[in-house]
């Protein structure tokens, strides 16, 4: 449903296929990392994503900034999609990324218990939505972009434990970081990730 927009790339040169195929279908338990310093590149590919979801009848839970949400939300309502209805049956979940940081910090360091906590009961709630016991989730995420400038090691931990929520629930991710004026975000962090979309 999503048609792709020109100029639109993913490493500098229009998406393709391979870049495509891992936004729309990404491996049930994949953990994508997309560096990014074009918002409107990573607000069309945070759609992609969402709507590979949405058209199989996977649950969706964006964890983004207000402004991205408000962007996405335009691009998912432009491709016909019922944004209130999907959100009040809860397989399209909105959760503000500065608010879901805040709860689980503890003096500026992620809290594994609390972590766990919220996001078990997110993914509950969104899997439900399917209507089967084992009906897929993805996440898009960008509360790690909010934090890496301020505290690499945070970053590091909270990225481990996207790794542990992956593994334990079988759900697809995708995170973003924005670059600002850097030309990518340290080896670390792309360690921590099973697929990388280099910076546009």
């Amino acid at each position: 449903m999503l048609s792709y927009v020109p100029g639109f790339s993913i490493g500098g040169s229009p998406v393709n296929a391979h870049a495509a195929a891992l936004l729309t279908d990404p491996h049930p338990c994949g953990h994508i990392v997309y560096p990014y310093t074009d918002e409107g590149l990573v607000e069309q590919a945070v759609t992609l994503f969402a709507c590979g979801g949405l058209r199989n009848g996977e649950g969706v839970i964006l964890v983004t900034t207000a402004d991205h949400w408000n962007q996405i939300r335009q691009r998912l309502l432009a491709e016909g999609y019922d944004v209130e209805t999907l959100q009040q049956r809860g397989q399209l979940g909105f959760a503000p990324a500065e608010d879901l940081l805040a709860r689980f910090l503890v003096q500026g360091v992620p809290n594994e218990d609390i972590f766990r906590e919220v996001l078990s009961g997110m993914i509950a709630n969104s899997r439900a939505s399917t209507g089967k016991a084992d009906g897929r989730v993805r996440i898009f995420g960008e509360m790690v972009s909010l934090l890496w400038n301020a505290d690499l090691g945070a970053t590091i931990s909270l990225e481990e434990m996207w790794n542990g929520v992956i593994e334990e629930h079988s759900v697809s991710l995708m995170c973003t970081y924005a670059l600002g004026g850097r030309k990518d975000v340290p080896v670390e962090l792309h360690a921590l990730h099973s697929h990388s979309l280099h910076p546009d």
